[in-house]
């Protein structure tokens, strides 16, 4: 075969330039991760961790502890994930430089259905991008940023004083969204198309769960008997919130980004990220920025119209005072 079709090299003492973008889902992760793609020189990828047969699949296994990652692969699997796209990922933008040119010259972004005919046998939910549409060593060296939910995890594992010395440190991103707009999202946008009684039964054995794995992190989740299924949704997002902050606490390979600022002063704000990840900024890029977030204010400040005594007492029972001093979210 010639080398132009080989799949990119994979090699084992490699460790990839790798950042994840951590937090709840409808807090902004799917926005934060679009905004980075506008970078030419980040590959970016959503969710590997949940591709059936995928190089992360194991991931989603061990979201609350980070005892339940063996390390050894911890390494072998990120170098397999780096090099792939999956069902999952967003259409690859064309103005990529680790392209080659003539898989960027279509007018139109490579889909998954495009890289299917340019490239025949390409299957599975998770498949390697083949070198005949990407420049092999330019991939490998590229930025590779992994949005992953709902991870503490991933914190724990690659940040502070809890991270193993012998494993490589990663950038994480934590986006954090203002609860009342994130619950707001969920209700509107997932829980509404869900049977309620299953999700209610799900999240109450999440929280279980994190009572199991780590006691100490889930210790509030019991001054709340038998919660609803928006509080059992509240105690998770303040469990996630909480210890992914506590991880990356002194950590300069970690940055917390505020959803709502991202979305009221999208430029400067993601200038900031853009910095802490070593991407540069370019007026090509603040022009894509400006396209994908001339309708981001309207959407940030949807919740305050909904800020009814229930919706209050809702979050104090749920997060307590600290962080709802934090978001302003107490009853006046």
């Amino acid at each position: 075969m010639d080398d132009i079709h080989r799949a990119p090299a994979e090699p084992s003492s490699w460790d990839p330039n790798v950042a994840f973008i951590l937090g709840m889902g409808r807090s902004g992760t799917n926005f934060l991760l679009d905004l980075i793609d506008s970078c030419p020189i980040a590959h970016c990828r959503n969710e590997p961790d949940e591709l059936s047969g995928g190089a992360l699949e194991a991931w989603s296994e061990w979201k609350i502890h980070k005892s339940l990652l063996g390390a050894d692969d911890l390494w072998s699997d990120l170098r397999r994930a780096v090099v792939c796209s999956g069902e999952r990922d967003r259409p690859i933008p064309p103005f990529k430089t680790w392209l080659r040119s003539a898989a960027s010259s279509p007018a139109r972004a490579l889909s998954r259905t495009t890289l299917r005919k340019l490239v025949p046998g390409l299957g599975g939910s998770e498949y390697p991008l083949p070198a005949a549409l990407v420049r092999s060593e330019e991939l490998t060296e590229a930025l590779h940023v992994l949005k992953i939910n709902a991870a503490p995890s991933v914190a724990e594992v690659f940040l502070g004083a809890a991270r193993d010395p012998d494993i490589c440190s990663a950038r994480v991103i934590h986006i954090v969204r203002n609860p009342a707009g994130f619950l707001r999202s969920w209700r509107r946008r997932w829980l509404a198309e869900q049977d309620e009684e299953q999700v209610l039964l799900a999240n109450l054995e999440r929280l279980e769960e994190v009572r199991r794995l780590d006691p100490e992190g889930g210790a509030f989740i019991s001054a709340v008997p038998d919660p609803d299924v928006h509080e059992a949704e509240l105690l998770f997002w303040r469990y996630c919130t909480q210890r992914i902050r506590a991880a990356g606490a002194g950590s300069a390979e970690y940055l917390e980004v505020s959803y709502d600022e991202l979305a009221r002063s999208p430029l400067s704000s993601l200038q900031e990220v853009y910095k802490f990840l070593g991407l540069p900024w370019s007026e090509d890029v603040a022009a894509r920025v400006g396209k994908m977030t001339d309708r981001s204010v309207d959407i940030a400040v949807a919740f305050q119209a909904e800020l009814d005594d229930d919706a209050i007492s809702t979050f104090e029972r749920t997060l307590g005072p600290e962080l709802c001093d934090e978001f302003s979210l107490r009853s006046s």
